[in-house]
């Protein structure tokens, strides 16, 4: 490539990766001008990202199985009986500790039962309803594409459930996950279908998912032939009824209402939409709701109902600073790249801090629109970042050692490039092969680290196309457009300097 086109073509990249890094990560600021009538505001796509719980802060609140109450509650029903100690005495008999926790002694309740001796053992029904509890109210969570959720159980029977702060729903869906009944539809009379021995709801509703359009979101319901018969008949009697509006139908859990459908004809057909502008559903809301009722679809009922705790803020584990700290320390952990190679590979380090750039570009970007509304920015994130420009980087100076190498043999420095880079790709395409491998692996069979390894595809994949061919273009271009070839290099031969 001519001196003069390698630096046209060098400086339009230069603006080009200018500006990606300007869009990346210049701060927030009102724009001096009206978009679409309404004053205007820059945002970084830094700022797009989606903080885990450590990183972010979240929200958390505690779910109470029916008959167990917290030691909070306990000396709050306490302190109301003070003044009848008949009453107090009864209540405190009615309870038993269990860790920071109280459970009913009531039959009916069916938490602990007694022995002939009066001692109290919690009933096997219990636990068994309890851990089902558990199990599915963990997958819902899981569903919800969470990295950094918590399902904790405390004291044995109780949980702690705590979901990152990005979540505009948050409130609903700690609320809407805690209901565990069994799954019917109510025409504000009856129910028109509830579960039973011989009725089995999944047989009739096949999936329920968040869907978008230009009106808003919505809960998309598929429906089985029997489902469809079912909506049908339903339709066709609430759109006939007296009233002029027609009627409602409720989608209920666990007698809770969750969505309700305005029926005004009858609807037959396999596939319904509820939501849309007036619903007021975001795209997590919207996505709570298809969760929970396709788990009490497939689910059933757990046999077990819980109280929710008020909702507690929780700060980010590092402190409220945190995020301005990691921006801060990935920003020297960037700088040092940049200069590090410049320093000790002359030009070459140069094409490196292109490099350093693209990297940087690739992977913020893929982060942010590639995986948005999926993974989460994680302390997991921004090593697997810095391993991937570490790596980067090491190859860089694998790569120039090997061209020192050769061109100490004696060889010009075009021959010692060649050869340089013909010696090394090998065990660079290895290198990213096996380590590409390992993350498909990771993303194939390992629950919980799916996030990461995606974040790790990401960035090894630009590792990879920076290493075996961006670096070297950009090396092209600036080793054309350089007056000195030793000098781009930094190179001496030692027969120079004896004469």
């Amino acid at each position: 490539m001519g001196k003069k086109k390698s630096v046209v073509l060098l400086t339009l990249i230069t603006i080009v990766i200018v500006a990606l890094c300007a869009m990346i990560a210049v701060p927030s600021f009102d724009l001096p001008f009206l978009w679409n009538g309404a004053e205007s505001t820059w945002h970084p796509v830094v700022d797009t990202y989606d903080f885990d719980e450590d990183l972010g802060g979240g929200y958390y609140t505690y779910y109470y199985p029916e008959g167990v109450i917290s030691e909070t509650e306990y000396n709050i029903e306490c302190e109301s009986r003070e003044d009848d100690a008949e009453k107090l005495e009864e209540y405190r008999n009615s309870y038993q500790a269990h860790g920071g926790l109280y459970l009913s002694t009531d039959p009916d309740d069916g938490v602990l039962e007694s022995d002939d001796a009066g001692n109290y053992t919690v009933t096997e029904s219990f636990r068994t309803s309890f851990d089902a509890a558990v199990k599915e109210i963990s997958a819902r969570y899981e569903k919800k594409g969470y990295t950094s959720f918590r399902v904790s159980v405390v004291d044995d029977y109780a949980l702690r459930v705590a979901v990152p702060a990005y979540d505009t729903s948050a409130g609903t869906t700690l609320n809407y996950f805690s209901y565990t009944g069994g799954f019917t539809l109510y025409d504000g009379t009856s129910n028109v279908f509830e579960e039973e021995r011989d009725v089995v709801a999944s047989d009739y509703f096949k999936s329920f998912a968040p869907k978008s359009s230009q009106d808003g979101y919505y809960v998309e319901i598929k429906l089985t032939d029997l489902g469809r018969t079912l909506i049908k008949d339903v339709t066709t009697s609430l759109s006939s009824s007296d009233s002029s509006s027609g009627g409602t139908l409720y989608f209920r859990v666990g007698g809770e209402d969750i969505i309700s459908l305005s029926v005004t004809s009858v609807i037959d057909q396999k596939t319904m939409y509820i939501g849309g502008s007036s619903s007021g559903y975001t795209y997590e809301a919207a996505q709570t709701v298809a969760i929970l009722l396709d788990s009490a679809v497939h689910a059933g009922d757990v046999d077990l109902s819980f109280s929710v705790d008020e909702t507690r803020i929780a700060p980010p584990a590092y402190g409220e600073n945190t995020r301005t700290l990691l921006y801060i320390a990935i920003g020297i952990a960037l700088l040092a790249a940049l200069i590090v190679p410049i320093v000790l590979f002359k030009g070459f380090g140069g094409a490196c801090f292109y490099s350093t750039l693209s990297y940087f570009v690739i992977t913020t970007l893929c982060f942010a629109f590639i995986s948005s509304g999926i993974l989460e920015f994680t302390l997991g994130t921004v090593l697997t970042f810095l391993f991937g420009l570490i790596l980067m980087l090491f190859i860089n100076a694998r790569i120039y050692a090997s061209i020192k190498s050769e061109f100490m043999t004696g060889k010009t420095v075009e021959s010692s490039v060649k050869s340089g880079y013909k010696k090394t790709i090998a065990g660079t395409v290895d290198t990213y092969a096996v380590l590409i491998l390992a993350a498909v692996a990771l993303l194939i069979g390992a629950a919980g680290l799916h996030a990461m390894a995606i974040q790790a595809l990401i960035c090894l994949i630009s590792g990879a196309f920076c290493n075996l061919l961006w670096t070297r273009f950009i090396s092209c271009m600036l080793f054309s457009a350089s007056k000195n070839k030793y000098k781009y290099f930094g190179f001496v031969r030692e027969d120079d300097d004896d004469e």
